[in-house]
C-alpha cells in the first residue's frame, strides 16, 4: 500500500497538467502549449519557442544539437563532438567549424544573448565549460525526459500492483514518441548506436504497455498487437512470451502453443539454440495445464494465472 501511495503520489508531477493534453508534463503551460524552449527527440529532431518550431536548418547544427541533447547538463567535449559529427573522419577544419554550429545554435536557442553582446561563454543555454560545452536542460523541456518520468510512474504503480493505472502511465509515456529518433538528419546522421540505443528503449516500454494491460485484463485487446510486433521482431522473445500469455488468458490455448511452435522453429533455425527460460516456461504451464511458475508476465509482481485445462 505504501508504495501505491507513493506511486500516485507522483503523478501530478509526471502526469497530465491541469487544462493540458494528455501527454503533457512538466514544462507545459495551462493551455497545453510547452514552455519556451522544448526539445524534441523522440521524432524529427524539433526545437520549439511560444508554439513556433525554430529548429536550425542546417544538418550538421541539427545533428550537433542531438548529440547535445542526448548529453543534456553534462560536459560534452569538443573532441567527442567532433567524433560523433564527421564519424571519425573529421576534416582539418573540424575545430572551427564546430565552433561556428556552436554559434549558430546560441544564436537559435536564445537570440536575444548574441543581440545584447553577451558572452558566448556565458550564454544562458548553451555554455563553453572547460574543453567542450554544456547544454542547459531544464526538468520538462525534453520530450525524452518526459517520456521517462512518466515511464517512472508507470513502474511504481506496476510494482504496487496497480497494473491498469501503470497501463495509462506507460500509454502516456509512448505518446511522447513521435516516430524513429533521428531519422530526420539525412547525410549528416549520427552513429547508428544513438537511434538503437533509443529503439531500444522504446520496445522496452511498450513491452511494458503490453503486459500492464494483460495483467490488467485486457489481454483480447493486444493479441493484434502483439501478433504484428512477433512477425517483425521474430527474434524477440519477450514479446512471443507476452503473445503466448495473452493468448491462454484469452481462452486460446491451443493458439498459444502453436505460437511457441512458431518461434521455436525460427530460434532454432536462425540462431542454432532452444528458446530461452521464459518461453520454455510458459509452454510447460500450458501443456500442463497449470499456472506458469517462471516469469511473471509484464514484470508485474503478480503472475498470470491460466485456468487449469478442462475448466
Amino acid at each position: 500500500m505504501a508504495a501505491q501511495q507513493q506511486a500516485r503520489e507522483r503523478r501530478p508531477a509526471d502526469g497530465p497538467t491541469p487544462g493540458g493534453r494528455p501527454g503533457d508534463g512538466p514544462g507545459t503551460t495551462s493551455g497545453g502549449e510547452p514552455d519556451e524552449p522544448s526539445y524534441l527527440l523522440l521524432g524529427p529532431l524539433e526545437v520549439r519557442r511560444a508554439g513556433a518550431v525554430c529548429t536550425p536548418g542546417r544538418l550538421k547544427q541539427r545533428a550537433l544539437l542531438a548529440v547535445l541533447l542526448l548529453h543534456a547538463n553534462r560536459l560534452a567535449c569538443a573532441e567527442m563532438l567532433i567524433e560523433e559529427l564527421w564519424d571519425g573522419r573529421p576534416p582539418r577544419s573540424a575545430q572551427a567549424t564546430l565552433q561556428m554550429y556552436v554559434s549558430g545554435l546560441r544564436r537559435t536557442l536564445d537570440p536575444g544573448h548574441g543581440r545584447a553582446g553577451g558572452d558566448p561563454r556565458r550564454h544562458p543555454v548553451l555554455r563553453t565549460s572547460g574543453s567542450g560545452y554544456v547544454l542547459r536542460v531544464e526538468p520538462g523541456e525534453l520530450d525524452l525526459d518526459r517520456s521517462r518520468a512518466r515511464a517512472a510512474v508507470g513502474r511504481d504503480l506496476r510494482g504496487a500492483g496497480d497494473c491498469a493505472a501503470a497501463g495509462e502511465a506507460f500509454r502516456a509515456a509512448l505518446a511522447m514518441w513521435r516516430g524513429r529518433p533521428l531519422a530526420d538528419l539525412g547525410p549528416a546522421r549520427l552513429p547508428a548506436y544513438h537511434a538503437v540505443r533509443l529503439e531500444e528503449e522504446r520496445m522496452a516500454l511498450l513491452q511494458d504497455r503490453i503486459g500492464a494491460d494483460i495483467c490488467a485484463g485486457r489481454s483480447a485487446e493486444v493479441i493484434a498487437e502483439l501478433a504484428e510486433l512477433c512477425a517483425r521482431h521474430p527474434l524477440r522473445e519477450g514479446l512471443h512470451e507476452q503473445l503466448m500469455l495473452a493468448l491462454a488468458s484469452a481462452g486460446r490455448r491451443a493458439e498459444a502453443l502453436d505460437a511457441y511452435a512458431r518461434v521455436r522453429r525460427v530460434v532454432v533455425a536462425d540462431v542454432g539454440i532452444e528458446p530461452g527460460p521464459g518461453l520454455q516456461a510458459v509452454q510447460r504451464a500450458l501443456l500442463g495445464g497449470l499456472p506458469p511458475t517462471g516469469p511473471e508476465h509484464g514484470r508485474c509482481r503478480r503472475p498470470l494465472l491460466l485456468e487449469p485445462a478442462g475448466r
